[in-house]
C-alpha cells in the first residue's frame, strides 16, 4: 500500500536519511515501507487494509475524472454502476488524514505519544497553519486521538475536534 510513502511516519524517516535537497533512489530503495503482510493487522473489526482502503477511497474520490480509480476501488452499486464521488468536506478530510497517520504510526512502531509529538513537532509548516487557523496544532491532537481509538478497536469513531482544541489550547496556557 503505497499511502504510506505519504504519512508522518514515513516523511520523518526520509528527511533523516536525507544529507541535502534531494531524494535518490538509493535513499528510497531504503525507506522502511510497511510490508503487505502488516495490512492484516486487526483494529476492531477492521483490518489496517480496510482502513486504508477506505480512508484513501474517501480522500481520492472527489470528483468525477477518479470514476476508474473508484471503481478499481470496488465502490459501485448492486448495478455496477460506479456511486457518485464523496463530497469535498475539510473538517472530514482532517479526520481521515489523521487516521491513516494514526494507522501508520502504529503500524510503524510508533506509540509512545510523546515520540509522536516530537515526529509531529518537526513539520512546522503544518503547525503553523494549523494554529492560525484553529489556535491550536490540531493536526497533532487528531493523529493522537485516532491513535488511541484505533487501539481501542474502535477505528470509525470521530474525534470532537473543538474538545480537543480547547483542550489543546487550555493544556497550553498551564504550560505558558
Amino acid at each position: 500500500m503505497a499511502w504510506c510513502l505519504n504519512s508522518f511516519a514515513l516523511d520523518f524517516c526520509a528527511r533523516s536519511k536525507i544529507q541535502g535537497q534531494h531524494l535518490n533512489w538509493f535513499i528510497v530503495e531504503q525507506l522502511p515501507v510497511i510490508p503487505a503482510a502488516h495490512y492484516a493487522r486487526r483494529f476492531g473489526e477492521h483490518t489496517a487494509a480496510e482502513i486504508v482502503k477506505d480512508c484513501v477511497l474517501r480522500l481520492t474520490y472527489t470528483a468525477h475524472d477518479m470514476a476508474i480509480f473508484a471503481r478499481d476501488m470496488g465502490y459501485v452499486d448492486r448495478d455496477g454502476s460506479v456511486k457518485p464521488p464523496v463530497v469535498w468536506n475539510d473538517a472530514e478530510r482532517r479526520q481521515l488524514g489523521a487516521r491513516l497517520d494514526a494507522l501508520y504510526f502504529i503500524l510503524y512502531g510508533v506509540t509512545d505519544e510523546e515520540d509522536i509529538r516530537y515526529i509531529l513537532s518537526t513539520f512546522p509548516i503544518v503547525e503553523r497553519k494549523d494554529r492560525e487557523a484553529f489556535g491550536a496544532y490540531l493536526t497533532a491532537e487528531l493523529i493522537l486521538w485516532h491513535k488511541r481509538a484505533l487501539e481501542a478497536g474502535d477505528p470509525d469513531v470521530l474525534a470532537p475536534e473543538a474538545e480537543l482544541i480547547r483542550a489543546a489550547r487550555a493544556s497550553e496556557a498551564r504550560a505558558a
